[in-house]
């Protein structure tokens, strides 16, 4: 459990779990939760705001009670600018996972790999989906294609041929 410091009604510093020794008193931790309010040390809680969509998070207000602090989340709507930047960082999210995933299967192109002319069909055709993936226009609704079956690069042997 964490805790806070109350000094003339105002939170001094951040919560914390409480310390072993404090003002010259040992085995400070040990003390009763009545003997620690009496010191000026509350029980805290932090209640976090449901974020609906289209919502982010504004700040918090601390409540001071008789037996807890309380800090409450809140909440304000998204500016426009707000959700232009985070559809440009899903967007630079969604181009990072494409490019590890066309680095991944690069060898599956290459003149000297051990697929099938089929399986490396199946493959240019995975690929041109993941580069067809920017064409989307909302980047929370992307559907990411299924990765073709590459059996046969397991059981590829380290001499090149194929078991």
């Amino acid at each position: 459990m964490k805790y806070v410091y109350v000094e003339n009604n105002i939170v001094v510093g951040e919560s914390r779990i409480l310390p072993t020794t404090w003002n010259n008193i040992s085995n400070f931790n040990c003390l009763s939760q009545q003997t620690l309010k009496e010191y000026g040390w509350f029980p805290y809680r932090f209640v976090q705001t449901d974020l609906p969509n289209g919502y982010k998070v504004d700040g918090s207000y601390i409540e001071i009670l008789e037996d807890e602090v309380v800090e409450y989340q809140t909440k304000i709507l998204k500016t426009e600018e707000d959700i232009a930047i985070e559809t440009a960082n899903q967007w630079e999210n969604i181009r990072g996972k494409r490019n590890i995933e066309l680095n991944e299967s690069d060898w599956t192109q290459i003149s000297d790999s051990p697929l099938s002319e089929e399986m490396k069909a199946e493959w240019r055709v995975y690929r041109q989906a993941l580069r067809d993936i920017t064409n989307y226009e909302d980047p929370w609704s992307i559907e990411w294609p299924e990765k073709p079956s590459d059996e046969l690069r397991t059981s590829v042997q380290p001499n090149g041929e194929v078991s």
